[in-house]
């Protein structure tokens, strides 16, 4: 189920999506695949829809993953303005640091970003 889950969250299957997490009993925050979430998948390919999904059902915006990244930040990494900007909406912290040290703001590559993390 959690390799299922992955790739729907990469590839934005609502309706995969909705079947795996709305099973009773599933933890929506549980670890799939290298330390990583569904929300952290569904950041890291801009998957707008179901991280918003998600985060209805509980998704830990701030959670990490093995490495200290969060969804915010996995959406910093690939340059998803509108999952940041979603993100921070529903109470991510941009005020973390990224596993080097770098603050949240020093990892963004695009002027957009950053006007975000202001």
């Amino acid at each position: 189920m959690g390799e299922q889950l992955v790739w729907a969250c990469k590839n934005g299957d609502m309706d995969q999506v909705k079947a795996i997490v709305e099973k009773p009993g599933f933890d929506v925050n549980k670890e799939l695949l290298g330390g990583r979430n569904g929300l952290h998948f569904a950041a890291d390919y801009g998957q707008k829809d179901v991280i918003k999904f998600l985060i209805s059902k509980g998704a830990d915006v701030n959670r990490p993953d093995r490495y200290g990244i969060t969804a915010l930040l996995a959406s910093i990494f690939e340059s998803k303005t509108e999952c940041v900007k979603l993100l921070l909406e529903k109470g991510a912290n941009k005020n973390l640091k990224a596993p080097d040290g770098s603050s949240y703001y020093e990892c963004a590559e695009t002027d957009d970003i950053k006007s975000l993390l202001k």
